[in-house]
């Protein structure tokens, strides 16, 4: 048991309301590929390329730990959970950012998607 500060509680809070939004959004966005295709004008080779398997199951993975760090975070049962979620969330995150490079997409807005996960540690470092 940990006492979270209040940082925590409200970041746990944003990383749980966007975890749900996000797999709402995968999930929708997978689901209407089908219906893009009938659209004249939609080059499909763009979302082919952005919507693989390897993007899904990091939309996934990061979506499930993220809700996760939200609950262990907002909780203060275990510090480790939190610990541990976070730390395999913010891998996620590095991945991302390193695909982005690769693929050549990468640009400066990238170090926005860092503001919560800092958030969250130094809420985390702050907790008893």
């Amino acid at each position: 048991m940990f006492k979270p500060t209040k940082l925590l509680k409200i970041v746990s809070v944003l990383f749980i309301i966007s975890a749900v939004l996000g797999m709402i959004g995968t999930a929708i966005l997978y689901i209407m590929i089908p219906k893009m295709q009938e659209i004249p004008g939609v080059d499909m080779s763009i979302l082919d390329s952005a919507l693989t398997p390897l993007n899904l199951a990091m939309a996934v993975v990061s979506s499930v730990v993220s809700v996760a760090a939200g609950i262990f975070g907002f909780g203060g049962r275990s510090k480790k959970g939190a610990a541990i979620s976070m730390g395999v969330y913010t891998a996620v995150l590095v991945a991302s950012v390193v695909q982005l490079m690769a693929s050549g997409m990468f640009t400066a807005f990238a170090a926005v998607d860092f503001i919560l996960p800092v958030l969250y540690w130094w809420g985390l470092y702050q907790s008893e």
